[in-house]
């Protein structure tokens, strides 16, 4: 359980990044990029929050315990479960594409989709605070969507969005909702 309240926080702060309000801190290189940023990394908390309710499926003693909780209680751990399983492919493939690994051969299918007029900014200066590839988000969303026809690309990139959110909120609320059974279980108080 430990591992998932740790998952948790990772996750909230990774959602919290990918808001489309102004943080001057993170936004140097810009918005786009911080936003990128945290939803890679929210695929791969994600992965990890999936393998930990694995391991817990596999503990006969939780589940017993968790059995004996009220029905929302245990509720919220079988559609988390759930709803894993059925992103499981999604985050799978994020996560092995431009989130957790960065193969080359992915990145090279999305060049050649790429136009030949597309353009990209690049920011210079004379330290690595000033230099920014403002352009790498683009190589990121061509990479993740180099198999959607170019109709479709924004319907597809709204879906991959829509999918990884709703199932990030439902992790932050089962993980803290499975928390009171944990505590009910052991007699924790507060």
């Amino acid at each position: 359980m430990v591992r998932l309240y740790i998952l948790k926080e990772d996750l909230y702060l990774e959602v919290r990044g990918m808001v489309h309000e102004p943080m001057p801190a993170l936004d140097e290189s810009s918005s786009d990029w911080r936003e990128i940023y945290f939803f890679r990394n929210s695929v791969g908390t994600l992965l990890e929050i999936r393998s930990a309710i694995e391991t817990l499926r596999r503990e006969k003693s939780f589940i017993r315990a968790l059995s004996g909780q009220p029905p929302p209680l245990n509720r919220a751990f079988d559609d988390l479960t759930k709803a894993l399983n059925r992103a499981d492919s999604l985050i799978k493939k994020l996560r092995n594409e431009v989130a957790g690994h960065l193969p080359d051969k992915a990145f090279a299918e999305a060049l050649d989709k790429i136009g030949s007029d597309t353009r990209g900014l690049l920011q210079m200066g004379n330290s690595a605070k000033e230099i920014h590839y403002k352009f790498s988000p683009e190589f990121l969303g061509a990479t993740m969507l180099r198999h959607v026809a170019y109709q479709d690309v924004e319907k597809e990139w709204q879906k991959m969005c829509k999918t990884t959110l709703r199932l990030s909120f439902q992790a932050i609320r089962a993980i803290d909702t499975l928390f009171v059974a944990y505590s009910r279980i052991h007699d924790l108080s507060f």
